[in-house]
């Protein structure tokens, strides 16, 4: 079983999905789709020197943070005062809402596991979607490729659902569900249904071929 590291290197083709969207994309949007944090997100946005758009900001409310923007107390330490020091977490010591391996939970609409005890949150937690996907490929989620639900049903992991496409074709679809009108939806699905229906008929086609003497 793969297990994230503590920070997840940016692969290239992330990298040039990010670029690429970044203009005219919501920061929440993207850490939803590269499975990030907001601050990832950001900081690689920085690393490359990418800039929102001038129409995206034009819809941005005034005195909202801006891409790039340092918040004023980053990387300041705050002293113990008063009797924060009784309170404070020990070495060993586990938290309230401490869950043992093996637990299962809802995080943005997904369904995760806890497969380790880390305390790292993005290493101890996973997307059970990925791991059912993993389990019958017998390999790890390739850099800059997602794992995706056929019918669209987040809680509907069978493997027969699952499909592993690109991060830029994650990006295509989640701008057509979010540029377009609501109605357009099931035909945007519907046209992914049978588009994979082709492709499967003609990958076993051109297999039957090649068994056939």
């Amino acid at each position: 079983m793969q297990v994230r590291s503590k920070r997840q290197p940016w692969s290239p083709e992330d990298k040039i999905a990010l670029a690429k969207h970044y203009p005219d994309t919501d920061n929440a949007t993207l850490a939803k789709i590269f499975r990030r944090s907001l601050s990832s997100i950001k900081n690689e946005a920085v690393n490359q020197e990418l800039k929102k758009s001038a129409s995206y900001m034009e819809k941005n409310k005034p005195g909202q943070f801006r891409a790039g923007q340092t918040s004023w107390n980053k990387g300041k330490r705050h002293p113990s005062t008063g009797r924060s020091r009784e309170t404070q977490f020990r070495k060993g010591q586990r938290p309230h809402n401490w869950v043992p391996v093996g637990t299962e939970r809802v995080t943005d609409g997904y369904l995760q596991r806890k497969v380790s005890d880390t305390g790292d949150a993005r290493q101890d937690w996973r997307y059970l979607h990925h791991l059912a996907w993993e389990e019958v490929s017998g390999k790890p989620i390739p850099p800059g490729h997602a794992v995706a639900f056929i019918d669209g049903d987040e809680s509907n992991i069978d493997p027969s659902n699952l499909e592993l496409i690109t991060r830029e074709e994650l990006m295509r679809r989640n701008s057509y569900h979010t540029n377009l009108p609501p109605e357009y939806a099931p035909i945007i699905q519907l046209r992914g249904v049978l588009t994979r229906k082709i492709n499967k008929r003609t990958r076993d086609h051109e297999e039957s071929n090649r068994r056939s003497p």
